[in-house]
């Protein structure tokens, strides 16, 4: 009897982002176990919204995903209660590590301001086509699982 492969889910459901403050190298707290659990720690009791249900019965870290578009590491951890595995991304870097927010933002920017994608490119490098998907890319983040704290950051009905 063939064996039965688990259903694999959307790599955006099984990301968390991870607030990242100014200041803290991340290198050395993804690197240190111990200082990263603490700082895990303390994201989820400060911001529980942002982490999956069942996270409160504790999780156990589960390797590691290096990226190699944007030379970083990134943690995994495991849920035992559900068995649901998690990639800790951090928010300076877009979704799939496409592109740092940084040179993004910089993107949209120029953009904005009617600059083409093979002017975008001669400014800030790559391709035109890595600028191009990745403003398209921007359209794919579903808004229903978003995270909003304040009422007045609501867009008007």
């Amino acid at each position: 009897m063939a064996k039965q492969r688990r259903k694999r889910g959307t790599a955006g459901d099984k990301t968390i982002c991870l607030p990242i403050a100014d200041g803290l190298d991340y290198a050395t707290l993804v690197d240190d176990r111990e200082v990263f659990r603490q700082y895990l720690d303390e994201q989820i009791a400060a911001h529980p919204e942002l982490f999956p249900e069942g996270i409160e019965g504790g999780y156990r870290f589960h390797g590691w995903v290096e990226s190699s578009r944007q030379q970083i590491k990134t943690r995994r951890i495991l849920l035992p209660r559900t068995k649901e595995a998690y990639q800790l991304r951090p928010d300076f870097v877009m979704p799939y590590m496409s592109e740092t927010a940084e040179m993004a933002d910089k993107a949209l920017y120029l953009r904005k301001h009617g600059l083409g994608f093979e002017g975008i490119a001669y400014v800030l490098g790559r391709s035109e086509m890595h600028w191009y998907r990745l403003c398209q890319s921007l359209g794919r983040a579903s808004i229903v699982g978003t995270t909003v704290k304040r009422e007045t950051a609501l867009p008007p009905i």
